[in-house]
């Protein structure tokens, strides 16, 4: 066994302890720099836009909660009809003879048009029968006179087989500016006329079953 040279031992030894003494401060000083600077990143980023919830939407007010007192004359003038076969003509002119008339308008390439008839129909027999004396009238809007014929046809006895049409053109811009609605516009709507013939409230979009009570009341209210 060889043997080490002191003066070579106490050289390595030296050597060695320097190593161990510099290199945690090397380690820690880069580790310091770090974490220094991602909190300088961090501060310069701007705080997150706190997100608020929109407030929920109540239930719609048809009419807005009440008939007009005062409204257009709608237009006595004689109108195109249409019918299943079999069916009867409707009369020439918009029966306004009762208390209320309830005007659909509506059109047979319309989705919810047609989803909403059965709806109008049973209304028609619930407030008559509650006392009201109430009509439902359809004025079609359609441009296609065969599809219009095709949906009457397919119609159960208890369904839309009648209905007045207004035809695209002149006469319809006419009849619907009279009373400030779009001949373009979006289906379906509605108007509730009473006995003088005078528009008491315009209603644009579907109706719902959830409507109903709301429409007893307008018409209950205005009595």
């Amino acid at each position: 066994m060889k043997t080490i040279p002191l003066a070579l031992f106490t050289l390595l030894v030296s050597v060695g302890c320097d190593t161990a003494k510099t290199a945690p401060v090397t380690v820690t000083r880069e580790r310091s720099q770090a974490v220094l600077g991602a909190a300088t990143v961090a501060a310069a980023m701007p705080a997150p836009t706190p997100v608020v919830a929109s407030a929920p939407k109540g239930p719609r007010k048809l009419c807005g909660g009440a008939l007009s007192s005062k409204g257009t004359e709608i237009s006595g003038e004689p109108l195109a009809r249409r019918a299943a076969e079999g069916e009867r003509d409707l009369p020439e002119k918009l029966p306004l003879s009762t208390q209320y008339t309830w005007i659909n308008f509506w059109a047979a390439w319309c989705v919810p048009c047609k989803e909403e008839i059965p709806r109008l129909l049973d209304w028609e027999k619930k407030l008559n029968a509650a006392g009201v004396s109430f009509r439902v009238v359809f004025v079609s809007l359609d441009d296609d006179e065969r599809q219009l014929n095709a949906f009457l046809g397919q119609q159960p006895s208890s369904g839309l087989r009648r209905t007045y049409w207004l035809e695209e053109g002149n006469r319809r811009s006419d009849w619907l500016n009279k009373v400030s609605m779009k001949p373009d516009m979006e289906l379906p709507a509605h108007l509730i006329v009473d006995a003088a013939a005078k528009m008491r409230c315009k209603i644009q979009g579907a109706i719902e079953d959830g409507d109903y009570p709301q429409l007893l009341g307008l018409l209950h209210g205005s009595r």
